[in-house]
């Protein structure tokens, strides 16, 4: 943003992408509800791209109010909207866009962390199982005999 710049209009631009990635977090959580998580990967392509655009925004947003001789922070920008009103709306609708892309982030979070731990705890399992299964067959290939129970005919 440069001072010449309505900051409205950048802050909008802004706004409006963060609303992208608020959708593109809905569309990530609705796939970690489901079994099939393999359309997360196409996924995490689009939300680094979304998070690069946002940090652009946020950057330009950033040396525009160091050019006003202000911090690059919520109260260096709400320091500057006192010159500039009609931004005053819209940057209160981005702190709140954030906040909720934040919160859907933890969330998905949550749910990515859920989903690690089940996945951990079935390949324990299915390790388990191979290691016993591993057993059932000596180094030629051939059948062992049971160490688990008694031999039959003894009491």
């Amino acid at each position: 943003m440069e001072s010449a710049v309505d900051p409205a209009v950048c802050i909008a631009a802004e706004r409006d992408a963060t609303l992208n990635f608020i959708d593109l977090l809905r569309r990530e959580q609705g796939t970690l509800q489901q079994i099939d998580v393999s359309a997360l990967a196409p996924l995490a392509d689009e939300k680094m791209q979304q998070v690069q655009r946002l940090a652009q925004l946020a950057d330009g947003r950033n040396r525009w109010l160091a050019t006003l001789g202000h911090s690059g922070d919520r109260s260096g920008m709400e320091h500057v909207l006192h010159d500039y009103p009609a931004a005053t709306g819209v940057w209160n609708e981005l702190l709140q866009l954030a906040e909720a892309a934040a919160h859907l982030n933890k969330i998905n979070g949550v749910l990515i962390d859920q989903r690690l731990r089940h996945n951990q705890q079935a390949l324990a399992v299915l390790q388990a199982a191979s290691s016993r299964d591993s057993d059932l067959y000596g180094s030629n290939g051939q059948p062992q005999a049971s160490s688990g129970g008694r031999p039959l005919g003894e009491g």
